[in-house]
């Protein structure tokens, strides 16, 4: 059966459905005579969905926002499909990327922003996205996404660098003096083919010069009970010339305020301070190291 005959069969049933409801049947009842399941009759009489909103045919227009979402989704995100639905998961510790992605998703499909909720057992927010044309355009690929990356350059950089990025600040010595360095983590990843894909579009659409660091392989895991090495090697997508930092944080920046305040203050305190013991001592009245990043001290001017 064709997509479009399956859509009117569904149609058929709706209102069918709203009939046998307005006359008191049960969803039970109704799902036996219609022939659907009761989850079904159950979004449509009770959660107010509509047959047709799944088939609602997402046309990508480029834009910021759009090039934006692509970046998240190549850093964090992920689409799972179970039958015919597909659905567009975000689920991450930082409650305001969470927030920004619902909004910004919504915005593009001209909707309600998602909903955001909060995973306890994973300490994790999450939120979801079902939108089958939307999840089939992301799943693209590089290729396949790469001009609306290109008009927006931007946006997916940024995207990319609030999922898996950091200001990078360094605070040690160099031939036995303090040294004091700022850089930007553009991405963290095991895929070489997203790193190299950055690093093309940084240099030839922004002008930014980044390199790979090797970081190493990732940590163990730890899944139902058994404890999982993975022999992929991880690298860092990173931009460390002081002129393309400065530049960075201009034109691309960060949408989470927590990253992009701390690449300001380390940016100021290099152009007033210089990189020696002056810059260290003022960035460490004011940051202090915590367990894997710098951490803002309260109560200092």
């Amino acid at each position: 059966m064709s997509p479009s005959h399956r859509l009117s069969r569904r149609i058929r049933a709706y209102g069918e459905a709203v009939h046998l409801a307005q006359r008191g049947r049960s969803i039970t009842e109704i799902s036996n005579e219609t022939g659907m399941p009761d989850a079904t009759i159950r979004g449509w009489l009770v959660h107010s969905r509509r047959p047709w909103t799944r088939y609602e045919l997402f046309r990508p227009t480029s834009s910021d926002q759009l090039s934006y979402v692509i970046g998240v989704y190549m850093g964090d995100g992920s689409i799972s499909r179970w039958r015919n639905r597909f659905s567009l998961r975000l689920s991450v510790k930082d409650k305001e990327f969470a927030d920004k992605f619902s909004s910004t998703c919504a915005q593009i499909l001209g909707k309600e922003p998602y909903s955001v909720r909060h995973v306890e057992d994973r300490d994790n927010y999450e939120t979801i996205v079902a939108n089958v044309s939307f999840c089939k355009f992301l799943a693209r690929g590089l290729l396949g996404l790469d001009r609306y990356v290109r008009e927006h350059p931007s946006g997916f950089v940024r995207g990319l660098a609030d999922s898996d990025g950091c200001p990078a600040v360094t605070t040690t010595k160099k031939r036995g003096k303090p040294w004091f360095f700022v850089q930007v983590v553009v991405a963290t990843s095991t895929s070489i083919r997203l790193l190299s894909y950055t690093r093309t579009i940084l240099r030839e659409c922004l002008g930014l010069k980044a390199t790979f660091v090797y970081k190493g392989k990732p940590r163990p895991s730890v899944y139902k009970d058994k404890l999982f090495n993975s022999k992929k090697r991880v690298f860092d997508l990173r931009i460390s010339r002081s002129g393309d930092v400065k530049r960075f944080s201009r034109i691309v920046g960060f949408d989470l305020a927590r990253k992009q305040e701390k690449l300001d203050a380390a940016i100021a305190v290099h152009e007033r301070f210089g990189s020696g013991q002056d810059a260290v001592e003022e960035w460490t009245r004011r940051w202090v190291r915590g367990k894997s990043e710098w951490i803002l001290k309260k109560s200092v001017d």
